[in-house]
């Protein structure tokens, strides 16, 4: 009976908390909104992207489910714990974060929008944090937290392609990679019907080389620096470790597909 109510209660729970965020980031953007007076132009960007962003993450938890277990001791749960929580506020976040970007072009939000981003990085530190010393580490969580630097990485070429501050040829690659990334979880969700969290080395050293070359580009922006040739080289050494990591990703995805699918 035990095992049913969880069963029940999860669905609801996931449903529940997915629409708060949601009705959340509604909040966020309709105070930005009378506070500066945005357009309804933003409105119309914001509220599709973000129902569809939300939508997507609800029913990928849905469709992972049984992974919502406390790895050290096989603990199924009921509900979201604080961990993981914290992880999806970043997530259900994104999509807020790309459109008030974009609208600080226009209006004078940057500051805001910065103490935002602040915010949302401090995220990715706490959810660790607490996971690990409540001893809350979820394979969903696992899963969660790659779901959600995948995407801040894409909002963030997307928010640097959109202030020029990386070439488009760049933007592309980068998209590409993702998008690679995305195909091959899709594939192996079908055929295994789960996903396993798994990272190889090259594809650490490509998210940390394109962290690498935004922290530059942010630099050169604040220092209103001209494009010097030290931040083009930059670029074409992202680019080539990101061609390999494409290489070392299809490389990884047939070595999975060849491989014994793990017991569920």
């Amino acid at each position: 009976m035990e095992e049913k109510d969880r069963i029940a209660d999860l669905p609801r729970n996931i449903l529940l908390t997915l629409s708060i965020f949601f009705i959340v980031q509604c909040i966020i953007f309709l105070t930005f909104s009378l506070i500066v007076g945005f357009e309804s132009q933003y409105w119309t960007i914001f509220l599709p992207i973000s129902t569809g962003f939300h939508i997507l993450i609800l029913i990928m938890l849905l469709l992972f489910r049984d992974d919502f277990y406390i790895e050290s001791t096989g603990q199924k749960l009921d509900r979201i714990n604080l961990a993981n929580i914290i992880t999806l506020s970043r997530v259900s976040s994104m999509p807020t974060l790309l459109v008030l970007v974009i609208a600080a072009k226009e209006y004078s939000i940057r500051i805001p929008v910065l103490i935002l981003i602040a915010l949302i990085f401090l995220t990715d530190f706490f959810d660790g944090l607490i996971s690990r010393k409540t001893n809350q580490v979820t394979k969903i969580g696992k899963i969660l937290d790659s779901v959600s630097d995948y995407a801040l990485l894409i909002v963030l070429s997307i928010i640097f392609q959109y202030y020029l501050l990386i070439p488009g040829w760049l933007f592309w690659l980068i998209i590409t990679r993702f998008g690679i990334q995305a195909l091959f979880m899709a594939v192996l969700m079908i055929i295994a019907k789960r996903i396993e969290p798994k990272s190889t080395f090259m594809g650490k050293v490509t998210i940390a080389s394109i962290m690498v070359l935004y922290t530059l580009e942010i630099i050169k922006m604040i220092l209103q620096a001209s494009s010097h040739m030290v931040f083009r080289i930059a670029e074409w050494i992202v680019a080539i470790i990101i061609v390999i990591g494409i290489f070392d990703k299809i490389a990884s995805f047939f070595d999975t597909i060849k491989s014994k699918p793990s017991a569920p």
